[in-house]
C-alpha cells in the first residue's frame, strides 16, 4: 500500500500517476485529502490518472477536480487513449471511495458534450441568453418562441472553441471515468459533479460492479455570469461488449440518461482506438470485438434525468439480452419536463433495431411521474414487466413505436 501524499511532482497529475506506478504487490494506492505543500486540500488534475492492471485506488474523503487546462478524464484505464489503436485486455482494476469522495469538473471546461456537439464559448442555455449571445442563430429567429431544440442542444460549452489546433467537438476525453477492455473491476462510493460528458463509461468490460454513485449534473452550469449549455452528461454508460455487470445504488441528477446501455454497431468507416470525434476510445472493427451487451443487473436507482431517460437500452444492429432492472424511482418532480421516458427500450435514431434486438428482460418495481413510463421504441421479446406505478394521469403507461413491438411479453400490475 502506498499513499499519494508521500510522492512529489511538477503538478498533481504527476504526483498521483507516480503513486500509481509505485504501487506495491497489493496494488493499493490511497488518495487522501491533498497535503503536499499545504497549498489546498484537493487534487487538481491537468491530465487523467491512468490505471494499469492490478490496481486498486482508495479515495479517503478526497476531492479531485479538473483544472481549466485539462481536457481529459478523471480516471482512465492505462490500456487506452491517444495513439492506442487496439486496447488490450487488462484485469483487476478498482476505484473505491471511503467517506465523502468528490470528482468535480473544471470551472471553465475546455470541451463538453459528445462527438456530435459543436463547441462554443459562450454557449447560452437559456433562450433569452441565446437570442443575445448565440451567433449561430440567424437574426430573423432570435426570439425565444422561434428557437428550435437544435439551436440550444447542438452546441456545448468549451473554451477550446475557435482554436484551430484543437478538436471543435466533444469526445471520449470528456468522460469522467473511462474503462476499456477490463475483466474484473469495481467503481464505488463516489460523487461525480458537473462532469464534462458522461460520468462513467465502460467499453468491452466484464465481471464488475458499479455501485453507490451519486451524480450532480443538469446539462448546464453558471459560468462567468451566464448559464452555459453542457451537453450529454449521462450518468453510467455501458457500451458494446459489456457483460456480467451489476449497477446498483445510483442517486442524484444527470443532464442526460441516468443509466444507458448503448450497443451501437452501425456500419461505418473503420475508426482506430483513441480517435477524436468519438465517445468510443476503442476501435470499431466488429469482426474483432463483441458488439452485444448482456447479463446485466440494474437495481436501486433513485435519480432523475434533466432532459432524457432514467434507464435507456439502445441496441442498434446489435443485441441486448439477459437484463434485470429492479427498483427504479424516477425523482422528477410534478412540474418537471415530461417529454421523455423513465425507461426507453430501443431507438430508431442510431441504426436498425432488429426484432430480437432486446430480449430476456425482467423489469419490476418502477415508480415515476413522466409522460412515458415505459417507451418501447424498438422491439422487445420474451420479457416480463411488473409492478409499475406512474403518478402522471395524462399519459399511456406503455408506448409502442411499432404495432408488433412486443412479442411474448408479460405485463403485470402496470398501474
Amino acid at each position: 500500500m502506498v499513499f499519494a501524499n508521500d510522492f512529489h511532482g511538477k503538478n498533481d497529475s504527476e504526483i498521483l500517476n507516480a503513486a500509481i506506478q509505485s504501487r506495491g504487490a497489493d496494488g493499493i494506492v490511497v488518495i487522501a485529502p491533498r497535503a503536499v505543500d499545504g497549498e489546498r486540500d484537493y487534487w487538481l488534475l491537468d491530465h487523467a490518472i491512468l490505471l494499469p492492471e492490478n490496481t486498486t485506488v482508495i479515495l479517503q474523503n478526497a476531492k479531485i477536480k479538473l483544472s481549466d487546462a485539462c481536457r481529459d478524464n478523471f480516471f482512465r484505464t492505462a490500456n487506452c487513449g491517444i495513439g492506442i489503436e487496439d486496447p488490450q485486455l487488462i484485469r483487476n482494476v478498482h476505484i473505491r471511495g471511503e467517506g465523502f469522495c468528490l470528482l468535480e469538473g473544471a470551472d471553465h471546461p475546455r470541451a463538453t458534450g459528445d462527438s456530435t456537439k459543436s463547441l462554443r464559448a459562450p454557449c447560452p442555455h437559456l433562450p433569452e441568453d441565446a437570442c443575445k449571445a448565440a451567433d449561430w442563430i440567424p437574426a430573423e429567429r432570435r426570439s425565444p418562441e422561434k428557437l428550435t431544440f437544435a439551436d440550444i442542444h447542438d452546441y456545448s460549452y468549451g473554451t477550446d472553441a475557435g482554436r484551430e489546433e484543437e478538436s471543435q467537438y466533444g469526445d471520449w476525453r470528456g468522460i469522467g471515468i473511462l474503462f476499456a477492455n477490463v475483466d474484473g473491476f469495481s467503481i464505488s462510493g463516489l460523487r461525480i459533479k458537473e462532469s464534462h460528458g458522461w460520468g462513467i463509461s465502460l467499453e468491452a468490460c466484464s465481471n464488475g460492479r458499479i455501485e453507490k454513485i451519486d451524480f450532480d449534473a443538469r446539462m448546464h452550469k453558471m459560468i462567468d455570469g451566464m448559464v452555459m449549455n453542457m451537453e450529454n452528461q449521462d450518468g453510467v454508460d455501458l457500451r458494446n461488449g459489456c457483460h456480467h455487470i451489476v449497477i446498483s445504488d445510483i442517486t442524484g441528477t444527470t443532464g442526460d440518461d441516468v443509466i444507458a446501455l448503448t450497443a451501437i454497431a452501425a456500419n461505418k468507416k473503420y475508426t482506430p482506438g483513441g480517435s477524436f470525434r468519438s465517445t468510443h476510445v476503442m476501435h470499431n472493427d466488429w469482426t474483432r470485438r463483441d458488439r452485444d451487451i448482456h447479463d446485466i443487473i440494474i437495481r436501486n436507482v433513485i435519480a432523475r434525468s434533466y432532459l432524457c431517460c432514467t434507464v435507456r437500452l439502445l441496441p442498434a444492429m446489435t443485441h441486448i439480452y439477459n437484463v434485470v432492472i429492479d427498483g427504479i424511482i424516477d425523482t422528477r418532480s410534478a412540474d418537471a419536463p415530461k417529454h421523455y421516458a423513465t425507461l426507453l427500450l430501443g431507438d430508431g435514431c442510431y441504426g436498425e433495431n432488429w426484432k430480437d434486438s432486446l430480449r430476456n428482460l425482467s423489469i419490476s418495481n418502477v415508480i415515476c411521474n413522466t409522460k412515458h413510463p415505459i417507451y418501447v421504441a424498438g422491439y422487445l421479446s420474451d420479457s416480463v414487466i411488473a409492478n409499475v406505478v406512474n403518478t402522471n394521469p395524462d399519459c399511456e403507461m406503455l408506448k409502442l413505436t411499432h404495432e408488433d413491438g412486443l412479442n411474448h411479453v408479460l405485463l403485470s400490475n402496470v398501474t
